[in-house]
Order: C-alpha cells, then structure tokens, then sequence
C-alpha cells in the first residue's frame, strides 16, 4: 500500500517545513497539506489542499476516506499568546 498523508495545521510554523519535507520525500500527489484557512503560501499553491477544522472529526474522516490516508500528522496548535488570552479556549 502506497503512503498517503493528511497534515492538519500545514500552514504553520512547523507545518510548513514539515509538508515541503514529506512531499519532497513521498511525492507532492501523496502528501494532502491541510488548515482551518487557506492562505496563498507554498503549502497550499505547491500541491493538494484542503480547508478543515482539525476540531471536526466528521471532516477528516471524509478526507481520510477521500484520499485513502495512511498516515496522519497534527500540527494544529494554538499560538501561546492566543493561548495566554483565553486559557479554557486553550483548555
């Protein structure tokens, strides 16, 4: 079975690094980068992506069953300042 890929949160930081890694490593057809926004980034204009909300189970179970997903990796994670914020947000 070939890898398939879902990273929730590829437009951040770490996520960014992480989605030019794997797509250089897996091919970019088999890397599915993903975030609660689309932004216009390489993450988004060099290869599959798709809007979702890493808190919605409904919609990575669809997407997971869309592309034949083997491996997920979560990178959503919420700043520490927006954390600082609203502690039972974070919570």
């Amino acid at each position: 079975m070939q890898t398939k890929i879902l990273i929730i949160g590829a437009c951040g930081q770490i996520g960014t690094e992480l989605t030019s890694k794997l797509r250089a490593t897996y091919g970019v057809e088999n890397v599915i980068a993903s975030d609660i926004r689309k932004l216009e980034n390489d993450v988004v204009n060099n290869g599959i992506f798709e809007v979702i909300n890493a808190l919605d189970y409904n919609q990575i179970e669809q997407l997971i069953e869309k592309y034949h997903i083997t491996d997920v990796y979560l990178m959503a994670a919420l700043l520490s300042a927006t954390a600082e914020k609203n502690p039972a947000f974070a919570w």
